[in-house]
């Protein structure tokens, strides 16, 4: 294999490709690994995860995969994994293989809240909408404060000192600021067109964040931006990452799990402001996005 960069003909992520573990819980959506090659794995076979990844070869060189790029790392290089990328990693017969990752899910920096730093930069990343190289080389420009930048958040996650949660917030936002005026983040390139659109879509974000107590349907949401349903649903799908129905559920239940952590409101009240029309439905949603029951979380988070 070529140590430059192959392009690949595009493959879709599939549901069974899906990675099964969980990095981190719903409480701190981060976690760190420490990986020595062939001790941890020989390869790590093709699969893909919601949360963004970015891995720093302390020693060696070892063969990779994301999306439709395949290279050779080598001591010192940063690899960039965009959230629901494939990727993978091979052994090189004979070599071994140093590395130290971060795994982090960008609605812990507030990918899901309605401000510019969401809407702008969070959620088109989160979407896909954002592009970036799959790989940080020493001599690329940039490259000594991303690494410094990515080293003093592992040093937060694993040193876990006292008030760690609120200091890895911040250095996590600064590590992606930085890969944003750095250049090596930027949106992908489209028309005019497509803009006009996009900021059509920020409109519908800011009017669900406004009214999402209220009854909506996808339907009403459609005709706000003079859109017809179907056509609707897929382009709030593309530039989203998810249904419209999910991200409106998904933004009350968040509503709701704050409301449950800094109140003692019943749950059926707090279910009902926040715009569902029966607990039973706020509870089977409250437990997919929580993995546990709206009372369960309110013990969990106090």
């Amino acid at each position: 294999m070529s140590e430059e960069s192959i392009k690949l003909p595009r493959t879709d992520i599939a549901p069974e490709q899906r990675e099964k573990v969980s990095h981190g819980d719903i409480f701190l959506p981060v976690n760190s690994y420490h990986c020595i090659v062939p001790d941890t794995y020989t390869e790590l076979s093709l699969h893909w995860h919601e949360e963004m990844e970015i891995t720093l070869i302390r020693e060696g060189v070892s063969d990779y995969r994301v999306g439709q790029d395949f290279f050779r790392a080598s001591a010192g290089d940063l690899i960039l994994v965009p959230p629901m990328t494939l990727h993978s990693a091979m052994e090189l017969p004979g070599e071994g293989m140093v590395s130290d990752s971060l795994v982090f899910h960008l609605d812990y920096l507030g990918a899901s809240e309605q401000d510019l730093s969401a809407s702008d930069y969070l959620r088109p990343l989160l979407g896909g909408q954002m592009e970036m190289p799959v790989r940080i080389c020493q001599d690329d420009p940039h490259y000594g404060e991303i690494r410094e930048a990515f080293l003093a958040a592992l040093a937060c996650f694993t040193g876990k000192e006292r008030f760690y949660e609120l200091r890895l917030k911040g250095l996590l936002i600064d590590l992606i600021y930085r890969l944003f005026a750095s250049g090596y983040v930027k949106p992908r390139e489209t028309g005019g067109r497509d803009s006009a659109k996009r900021q059509q879509m920020k409109e519908v974000l800011r009017f669900i964040g406004d009214h999402y107590r209220e009854r909506m349907t996808v339907a009403d949401l459609a005709s706000y931006i003079g859109f017809s349903e179907s056509y609707f649903m897929a382009f709030f799908k593309q530039n989203v990452g998810m249904s419209c129905v999910k991200y409106i559920n998904e933004f009350r239940v968040g509503k709701a799990a704050e409301e449950l952590e800094s109140t003692d409101r019943p749950v059926m009240e707090i279910a009902l402001d926040q715009g569902f029309e029966n607990v039973s439905y706020f509870n089977l949603q409250f437990r997919r996005r929580f993995g546990m029951t709206p009372r369960e979380f309110r013990a969990c988070s106090r």
